[in-house]
């Protein structure tokens, strides 16, 4: 009875003894989770770090420094960009002609008169529309020119010859527009205006019949110069011959400026509307141009050429 007593007791003690051993396990391995989770943590902490410390010690980029896209330069490509300001500067020469049905409204015996204009010029367009100033220089002179009054009696005192020495130096500038024919052709239209000192002579001189003198009227009649003032009226040499005129036009008489009293300008304005042309661009740096117009001096006729100063955009 008593080793069936001691027996139970050692079983009980065995069996309390071994209940705390599985529990004891599982916290050791609950801690050993706990150890693995906080090491992975800090690991992952760690690495997190150090990859914002790379991103932080990464050199950034200078997009400053980064080129576009260079622009291709062609000659042959003549097309301009809308919005965009292109300059050339450039030389012209204009003939001027004055047809005798002109001077007929204001003359008898009227001359058709062509006269030479030569300048510089510059060209401001965009998107189409031409801003062209220019200085140049219009050559006025002719050779003697035989005229008579306005209806008036076919008698040597209506006659007079001119002979002009006159210049002009304008500043004008033309507005013009134009429209695409073709890739390298534009049709022009527009207006000049400018305004023009005038300096040089005119001679306006009294004439006298004379069977053997160079000028000769419509009407087969022969004339010379007045050298001297007449004696007498009839001539064509006397101030009764010219309603009593207050000067006497002999000897190559000269007119004076409009600031001496006399009929010489002094200033002369260059209106020309309409005027219409062509526009040549056969490459990029150079624009030539055929032009027609009506100006206070008469038709024209003009060509020019320009050079473009565009340059390859880096």
């Amino acid at each position: 009875m008593r080793s069936t007593t001691l027996i139970s007791i050692g079983a009980f003690l065995s069996l309390t003894l071994a209940l705390p051993a599985p529990a004891l396990a599982q916290k050791s391995d609950a801690k050993k989770t706990d150890a693995a989770d906080t090491t992975d943590d800090k690991k992952a902490d760690s690495e997190s770090k150090d990859g914002a410390a790379s991103a932080e010690t990464e050199p950034k980029k200078d997009l400053s420094a980064v080129e576009p896209p260079k622009e291709q330069w062609d000659i042959y490509d003549v097309d301009e960009v809308p919005g965009r300001t292109y300059f050339f500067v450039g030389l012209r020469y204009r003939g001027n002609i004055i047809p005798a049905f002109m001077l007929n409204l204001f003359l008898d015996q009227g001359q058709t008169i062509y006269t030479n204009m030569v300048g510089a010029e510059f060209e401001l367009r965009k998107d189409g529309f031409s801003i062209i100033p220019a200085l140049s220089y219009h050559e006025l002179g002719t050779d003697d020119i035989l005229f008579k009054q306005k209806n008036t009696p076919n008698i040597p005192g209506n006659y007079s010859v001119v002979n002009s020495g006159l210049k002009l130096v304008y500043a004008s500038v033309d507005l013009l527009w134009s429209t695409k024919i073709s890739k390298n052709v534009e049709f022009e239209y527009g207006a000049g205006f400018g305004l023009g000192a005038v300096f040089g002579s005119l001679e306006n001189n009294w004439v006298q019949a004379d069977p053997n003198g160079p000028l000769v009227a419509d009407t087969g009649t022969r004339f010379s110069r007045c050298e001297t003032v007449a004696t007498a009226p009839g001539t064509g040499c006397h101030p009764a011959d010219h309603q009593n005129s207050d000067v006497n036009k002999v000897g190559g008489y000269k007119e004076p400026s409009w600031f001496n009293g006399g009929s010489k300008p002094a200033i002369f304005p260059w209106i020309s509307v309409p005027q219409i042309g062509l526009r040549i661009k056969p490459i990029k740096q150079f624009v030539g141009r055929i032009g027609l117009g009506f100006a206070l001096t008469g038709f024209w006729f003009g060509l020019s050429g320009q050079y473009g100063l565009e340059k390859p955009r880096n």
